[in-house]
């Protein structure tokens, strides 16, 4: 893990103490921080549970029943904001969830601009973002916030679990030579561990570090790596990124996208590649993830290569906030992506008649029968002298060399969709140089 840079700031400008309560669920005395100007008991939530939603009509329900129940009951904000859903979710949560605060977007701001959106329009002083296919242990807000009260943390994430309950992430840790997030799922003690970057789909933060830092970048745009840069940008600023492996959640990763489907593929390689230029200089740009990522392209899937050359035949995304018409075109990726027959299609094709082949080329010998058993016998020995001797080697070998001549082909299609993906970077972070290049020289 990448070292945080020395201590600057705090993660609030005024001193907090942190008080929980532990007692019966219909207890008054609820958790507060006294906050410069603001009494320790107050009408005032502890923290807006912020959800952003889109098309999320399956999920939702669960997902607000679980974070009803977060203790100390009655303590938080529950406020769910729609990215212009067309499924249902709206009603869904109106129907089932009045005491919920619902803001209704005419248009998808992606997770980062919902987030922000989100942020600003909190009461609480903490905003805990759960991610609508997400549902938290009862007492996960809570612990989240005890995390967050500890000195020089910015940002705490949670220990984010598979539906069956095996460990999906602790945190991640960031390879900054090809920008891969590895999710940590070794058992942690009770105490937090500092690590890269939190899970976007369990995190807090206090609402005056996403003031100081500036939101949540929304050019990563409509969904991934916003929460790496997030934490990039709190670690910078000299906080600590955190996990509390007592915060718990349930998560049914990349539900609205699909987890390795060809629209996960192109939004998350276009953000890596957003989040490479914004982060990395030039000669680590060219001389470390350039070549890290060639080596990647070798052994990934053959859809991860395929929408790598799409993604990067767009070029390197601009620093800039996208405007309307550039979430459509990204939007329209995504579309293009769900419905879009990709060369994976063929290949697995390929492999599936590999494993049939391979199973029908084991030869099996027809067993003769009569109603005369001395008949039978002598056609079983006149095969053996006519054919097995002579015709199963040329069969075997036949056999043999089909296979080996389609392995080879699938081999073969694999590679090239793998250069072309690499070769479509080298042209996107070339013609990035060159902009890069002008722009200084019209600067001086």
């Amino acid at each position: 893990m990448r070292p945080c840079s020395t201590p600057t700031t705090t993660t609030t400008g005024s001193t907090r103490s942190l008080c929980i309560a532990l007692g019966s669920a219909s207890a008054t005395a609820w958790c507060r921080w006294p906050v410069a100007g603001r009494s320790a008991m107050t009408s005032a939530p502890i923290a807006t549970i912020a959800i952003i939603t889109y098309n999320s009509a399956e999920q939702i329900e669960a997902c607000l029943a679980a974070a009803s129940q977060l203790e100390p009951l009655g303590a938080y904000e529950l406020l769910v904001l729609d990215n212009a859903s067309h499924d249902g979710t709206l009603q869904r949560v109106r129907a089932s969830f009045p005491q919920v605060r619902l803001i209704a977007e005419g248009e998808n701001w992606g997770f980062a601009g919902g987030v922000n959106r989100a942020a600003a329009a909190a009461t609480g002083e903490y905003v805990l973002l759960l991610n609508p296919d997400a549902t938290p242990e009862p007492s996960w807000a809570r612990e989240l916030l005890a995390a967050l009260a500890q000195p020089g943390v910015g940002v705490a994430g949670s220990r984010v679990l598979e539906p069956d309950g095996r460990i999906q992430s602790l945190g991640s840790d960031i390879d900054m030579r090809v920008l891969l997030t590895a999710h940590r799922t070794a058992p942690l003690g009770e105490d937090l561990a500092d690590v890269d970057a939190v899970h976007g789909a369990a995190m807090g933060f206090a609402r005056q570090v996403w003031r100081q830092l500036g939101g949540f970048d929304e050019g990563f745009y409509p969904a991934y790596w916003e929460e790496v840069d997030f934490c990039e940008r709190v670690r910078r600023a000299g906080m600590r990124c955190v996990v509390a492996p007592r915060a718990a959640v349930r998560h049914a990763e990349a539900s609205s996208t699909g987890k390795y489907s060809p629209e996960f593929y192109g939004y998350y390689l276009r953000n890596r590649l957003r989040y490479a230029a914004k982060w990395l200089a030039w000669p680590e740009l060219w001389g470390s993830f350039r070549p890290a990522e060639h080596a990647r392209l070798r052994i990934a899937p053959m859809v991860d290569c395929q929408v790598a050359s799409l993604v990067y035949d767009r070029g390197v995304p601009a620093p800039e906030l996208p405007n309307a018409s550039a979430r459509a075109s990204l939007r329209q990726l995504g579309g293009d992506l769900r419905t879009r027959k990709l060369p994976e299609d063929t290949t697995a094709l390929i492999d599936a008649q590999l494993a049939l082949a391979e199973e029908n080329s084991v030869h099996h010998e027809v067993q003769f029968t009569s109603r005369l058993g001395v008949l039978a016998r002598f056609r079983t020995i006149w095969n053996s002298v006519a054919t097995r001797w002579y015709v199963r080697p040329n069969l075997d070998q036949q056999t043999r060399y089909n296979l080996a001549v389609q392995r080879a082909f699938s081999a073969y299609l694999r590679q090239e969709t793998a250069r072309a993906a690499a070769q479509s970077l080298d042209v996107a972070l070339l013609a990035y140089r060159m902009e890069q290049d002008s722009q200084r020289t019209v600067g001086n």
